[in-house]
């Protein structure tokens, strides 16, 4: 009878738990629709207020999300703990199905590189800020970026919550298709809503930005603006560099879409996405954004060689970025009295002749390799293998330039082109002084000078999170520099998210945030093997961590790395990939 009266009571809390399963699928999705959807068109007071309605934005979803999701995984606790006093028999019986309803126990099953990564980053930010001297500073960061310990807890929290949930699998890629996997429409539903609403809510993101490049301002967000003020700011997002970083980190999942889809309607709307996507780039006006466009197109060129196939649709998607480029180049010569005028790379990348070179060039390729489908196998094959060979070799000349240029900027720095050969360039990208890349070369070197100089243990731990202005305008020496540099304008990061991690987070901090990056692009590399619309995941990391290169952490950018990770990694686990067929 005692076993019965156990028994009964187990099976009430066997059914109340897939209850509190769904609730937290609610709250997941309710989440994505705020971040996702809501999030990048949400502003106060134009831009006066963007920045700080932005966080403002994020931090009561984010602090709501997972509260919420805390709440849930108590009392999946507690009933796991009632299932504990049960007899033997009862809790064989019910103790794993309440264990794998229970997010944060799920958290220790199949660890993955990244989750260790990601950890091990989070317990990096914990000691940085335990060995900082700024806590009160650090808890939230500097003012209007907000990404100090708090911040950074969110994201860790966020990935791991999202890294488990089974609602995402559902894209998966077989026979050159891409099917729906999901067991119940409503998980399937679910998926679809949350890709749906990011690629709309991205897309007139994108658009906005693109209308005012051309000052058509749909919104009213340039009354009252100067022509300054106007390329500083754009769109929905804001300040030029915060938007390019979000684009960067975002734009891929519609573009490799339109890569992977065999659906006639899903590649027409995801083309017109892409369209969108290269537009906002090349008119966004911040060199950080080609550097994450040359990064992302090299990956997927390397992805792309494994077949024919794959390799013609990385050339329409070229074919569809230098079209772009050229065709906004063309709007800027017809509108030239609206076209709001923006740097040297961005004119150049939308009106020379090189981009319809490379236009001709990947239009080109396509109508060879469409011919080349009616050969046999064998001459496929071999003309595949002279393709990699190539673009192999175009890849390594392209290192070897690069490298060749850093090494010509520190001759031509270091006045040895002068004293050899009575030769010096004073072109902007090739001094590397003060003024450097919009004054980064000061910054840069300032950092640097101010790691040198750190105690041992805080080279290791960092100054805390976000806390590197708190340590400068400590330094007297370092305080008296940065207002002679710049007076009353505050220095708050070094405009490299490396350089600026090192100091606030260490070398531990930084190598351990590396981890993360570069883990998680070879991570999702690899396992796009099985499903290539995981590439998309490896494609937002690479963005992110190529454009950050002359930037930092922000709000618009950071979180949505965070998700991406979160959202990728749970499509990695083996049980979303055991329904493919």
């Amino acid at each position: 009878m005692k076993l019965v009266k156990y028994q009964k009571r187990g099976n009430k809390i066997g059914i109340i738990t897939p209850y509190i399963t769904q609730i937290e699928q609610y709250v997941v999705f309710a989440y994505l629709l705020c971040m996702l959807g809501i999030f990048p068109l949400y502003y106060k007071e134009q831009y006066y207020g963007i920045g700080n309605a932005k966080y403002e934005f994020f931090w009561n979803t984010s602090l709501s999300f997972i509260g919420i999701t805390l709440i849930f995984t108590l009392r999946k606790l507690i009933l796991e703990r009632i299932l504990q006093s049960r007899s033997n028999k009862t809790i064989a019986t019910y103790k794993n199905q309440a264990k794998e309803e229970i997010i944060f126990l799920k958290v220790l099953d199949n660890l993955s590189f990244l989750d260790y990564a990601v950890f091990i980053y989070g317990i990096c930010v914990v000691l940085s800020y335990a060995f900082s001297d700024f806590k009160d500073f650090a808890f939230r960061g500097a003012a209007g970026w907000e990404m100090g310990l708090c911040s950074q807890m969110i994201f860790v929290i966020t990935y791991f919550i999202l890294s488990r949930q089974n609602i995402f699998k559902g894209i998966f890629y077989s026979k050159q298709k891409i099917y729906a996997t999901y067991n119940q429409s409503k998980q399937r539903k679910f998926a679809s809503i949350i890709l749906a609403i990011h690629l709309i809510s991205s897309a007139l993101t994108f658009l906005f930005g693109i209308l005012h490049r051309f000052e058509i301002d749909p919104l009213g967000m340039y009354v009252g603006l100067d022509l300054y003020q106007k390329i500083e700011f754009l769109s929905t997002i804001g300040q030029a560099t915060w938007f390019s970083g979000y684009v960067c980190t975002v734009f891929a999942v519609g573009v490799i879409l339109f890569y992977v889809s065999e659906k006639h309607w899903l590649r027409i709307m995801t083309g017109i996405y892409s369209v969108l996507s290269f537009g906002i780039l090349v008119t966004q006006n911040s060199d950080s954004a080609f550097i994450a466009i040359a990064g992302i197109m090299l990956l997927m060129g390397y992805f792309s060689l494994s077949d024919m196939k794959k390799w013609c649709r990385f050339c329409q998607v070229s074919s569809l970025m230098w079209g772009t480029f050229a065709g906004i180049g063309i709007l800027q010569k017809v509108f030239v009295n609206r076209a709001i005028p923006l740097d040297t790379l961005s004119n150049f990348f939308s009106q020379s002749i090189f981009t319809w070179l490379m236009l001709l060039i990947s239009v080109g390729i396509i109508i060879f390799y469409a011919k080349l489908g009616r050969k046999k196998d064998a001459q496929i094959e071999k003309v595949m293998r002279i393709t990699k060979a190539v673009y192999q070799a175009i890849s390594v000349l392209v290192v070897i330039f690069f490298v060749a240029l850093i090494f010509f900027i520190y001759l031509n720095t270091k006045g040895y082109l002068l004293q050899w050969f009575n030769y010096q360039n004073t072109h902007p990208y090739l001094l590397f002084d003060y003024h450097w890349g919009s004054n980064r070369g000061s910054t840069w070197m300032i950092s640097w000078q101010t790691f040198m100089q750190l105690p041992f243990y805080q080279k290791l731990f960092g100054v805390g999170p976000d806390s590197l202005s708190a340590y400068l305008y400590s330094v007297p020496e370092i305080s008296d520099l940065l207002h002679s540099l710049w007076g009353n304008v505050r220095l708050t990061n070094a405009h490299n998210e490396y350089l600026n991690s090192l100091i606030c987070y260490g070398v531990v901090g930084v190598s351990a945030w590396l981890a993360v990056l570069i883990g998680g692009i070879t991570y999702f590399y690899k396992k796009a093997k099985d499903n290539p619309f995981l590439i998309a995941f490896a494609f937002c990391i690479m963005g992110y961590a190529c454009h950050n290169i002359f930037c930092y952490q922000q709000v618009c950018a950071t979180p949505f790395l965070f998700i991406a990770l979160g959202i990728g990694e749970s499509l990695t686990k083996s049980e979303n990939f055991n329904t493919i067929k």
